[in-house]
């Protein structure tokens, strides 16, 4: 179980709640304003330390109050751990794991993989390449060791050549030695890249196997430069070349920093030609797909919240969700307005029903 208890204080509209979900499906119901979203937020926020709601985390505080705690019991290599966040309004985010501080939010991240769904997450496949390359190295960063110091390296490196174009207007030594650092670390980060996505589109074949619109479903990795590009020292010597091009736009425009994952049905992009429920039994298989990826290779046991499932899914749609969700090896939330909008659709092991009103949370035993 990846989430084994839940206790919120003076998060939004929920002054204190707590939960004991179960290890596979549970099922969150009440009216908008409840506080239904605002539980999901709350299990976000221990595992990436940002809210998806707002940008300002003392927002969340409850008016009127200093600050907000979120504990947790949660799986940590089959042992219970104790995570706990607290945010003062005027201080910076206290991150705690059995009663030990954490220094950086990618030591919480670590600790429990979780990923959402919400109306909005339609930006994965119809926003830019951002919001694919965060979706994919989420991944990478729980089943692969060597990605996340490849990528703060990369990250150095990109800053360091970025503001070197602000002041450095001629190429000399300095952008060579840089670009060549840049460039090697740039196919190592792409070949892992790559891999994954390879074991992402495996992990989706069976899943979408009944799904006849996907049977030509092409996943194809954008490197972040041209194809023709085959090796480090090319990829320096584009660089170089269009280094004027650089000074222009105040930025390097190649590098995994422009990543991206381009998803296609019969050779077109799926934005352009699947409906916007197509749309969304692929998004809900990508998630999925991840989720056991990180499960088989990360030995992890993620958590999936997804809110608002009922909205915009005909029953079909519906129908191919829950038999992803059947196969998922996560933990799972879901938020509706009415568990009948759910229930006749959730897979035959039971999910566990809590209710919430008024920023109450109280478990459903019918």
């Amino acid at each position: 179980m990846a989430l084994r208890s839940l206790r919120l204080h003076r998060f939004r509209n929920i002054d204190q709640a707590e939960l004991t979900p179960q290890p596979g499906i549970n099922l969150v119901c009440g009216a908008n304003g409840s506080g239904k979203t605002s539980l999901l937020e709350a299990i976000y926020l221990l595992a990436h330390g940002r809210s998806f709601r707002s940008n300002r985390l003392d927002k969340i505080i409850q008016h009127d109050c200093n600050d907000f705690i979120l504990n947790a019991s949660i799986d940590l290599a089959g042992q219970a751990a104790s995570l706990g966040i607290q945010r003062q309004r005027e201080h910076d985010v206290l991150m705690r794991l059995n009663g030990d501080n954490l220094q950086r939010l990618s030591d919480l991240a670590l600790l429990l993989p979780v990923q959402l769904v919400t109306p909005e997450t339609f930006k994965l496949l119809l926003g830019g390449p951002k919001e694919r390359r965060q979706f994919f190295d989420m991944g990478l960063f729980h089943v692969e060791h060597q990605f996340f110091p490849l990528w703060s390296k990369l990250q150095r490196i990109l800053k360091h050549r970025n503001a070197l174009l602000k002041t450095q207007k001629r190429y000399n030594d300095e952008y060579a030695y840089w670009d060549q650092n840049l460039a090697v670390l740039s196919f190592e980060l792409h070949s892992l890249r790559l891999r994954y996505v390879e074991a992402l589109a495996q992990a989706l074949q069976p899943l979408l196997a009944d799904v006849h619109w996907a049977e030509s479903l092409e996943l194809q990795l954008y490197a972040g430069w041209p194809e023709r590009v085959q090796s480090a020292d090319e990829l320096q010597l584009l660089m170089q070349q269009n280094f004027g091009q650089d000074l222009r736009l105040g930025h390097s425009q190649y590098g995994p920093q422009k990543a991206d994952l381009k998803l296609k049905v019969q050779q077109q992009a799926v934005e352009e030609l699947l409906s916007r429920g197509q749309l969304k039994v692929l998004l809900f298989a990508l998630k999925v797909a991840q989720s056991n990826l990180i499960y088989n290779y990360g030995q992890k046991r993620p958590v999936l919240l997804i809110d608002d499932l009922a909205s915009e899914l005909d029953d079909n749609s519906k129908r191919h969700i829950f038999s992803f969700l059947n196969t998922i090896n996560s933990q799972v939330f879901i938020t509706a307005i009415n568990a009948d909008q759910v229930l006749p659709s959730v897979p035959e092991n039971n999910p566990a029903l809590f209710h919430v009103e008024q920023g109450q949370i109280t478990k459903r035993t019918e």
